[in-house]
C-alpha cells in the first residue's frame, strides 16, 4: 500500500475515534433523551467505522488489496428509533445540546470529504465502494443530526412533517 493511502486511513481512524469520543461527551452531558440516545448510537457507530476502517488498513497492507466488496460497515443504522412520538413531549433541548449537535454536523461533514476523495483517488473498485459506503452512512449521520436540531427546536412541527401526521386535514 502506497504512503498516502496509508496514512489517509490513518487519519480517517483518528477521525472516527475522535468523533466516538466527542458523541460519548456529548452524551454524558446531554439533558434531553433525544440527545443523549443520538449521540450514543452515532458514538457506536463511528466506533464501529473505525474498527472496519483498521481491518481494511491491515487487509491492503498485508494483502496489497481488498479481496471482496464491502457492501456495509455498520448493520442498519438504529438511528431511526431515536425519534419517537414519546419523545416530542420531552424534547427540551438546551442551548448546549443544539451546539454540540451543530458542532457533530461540521465533523461529519470532514468525514464525507475525506471519504468522497479517497473514492475518488483510488481505481480500485472494491477499495471505492468501501469509502463511498463510509461517505453515505456519514451522510446519514448527517441528517439525522439535521432532523435532530429541528426535532429538539420545534418538535411539534418536525413530528407534523415527518411523524406522518396530516397538515391538510386529510
Amino acid at each position: 500500500m502506497d504512503r498516502k493511502k496509508a496514512e489517509a486511513l490513518k487519519r480517517a481512524i483518528k477521525m472516527e475515534e475522535e468523533g466516538k469520543k466527542f458523541y460519548l461527551q456529548s452524551a454524558g452531558k446531554a439533558k434531553s433523551q433525544l440527545a443523549k440516545q443520538l449521540f450514543q448510537q452515532l458514538a457506536r457507530e463511528e466506533d464501529n467505522h473505525a474498527r472496519k476502517i483498521e481491518e481494511i488498513y491491515e487487509q491492503l497492507q498485508t494483502e496489497g488489496s481488498l479481496g471482496e466488496w464491502v457492501t456495509g460497515v455498520n448493520e442498519p443504522s438504529r438511528l431511526a428509533k431515536v425519534f419517537s412520538g414519546s419523545l416530542v413531549k420531552k424534547a427540551g433541548a438546551q442551548a448546549t445540546e443544539i451546539k454540540a449537535l451543530q458542532f457533530a454536523l461540521g465533523m461529519e461533514e470532514k468525514s464525507i470529504k475525506l471519504y468522497e476523495g479517497l473514492a475518488q483517488k483510488t481505481r480500485v473498485l472494491p477499495e471505492k465502494r468501501f469509502y463511498l459506503g463510509l461517505s453515505l452512512e456519514e451522510r446519514g449521520h448527517y441528517l439525522k443530526l439535521m432532523d435532530s436540531i429541528e426535532f429538539l427546536t420545534d418538535p411539534e412541527a418536525w413530528y407534523r412533517m415527518k411523524g406522518g401526521a396530516n397538515v391538510d386535514g386529510g
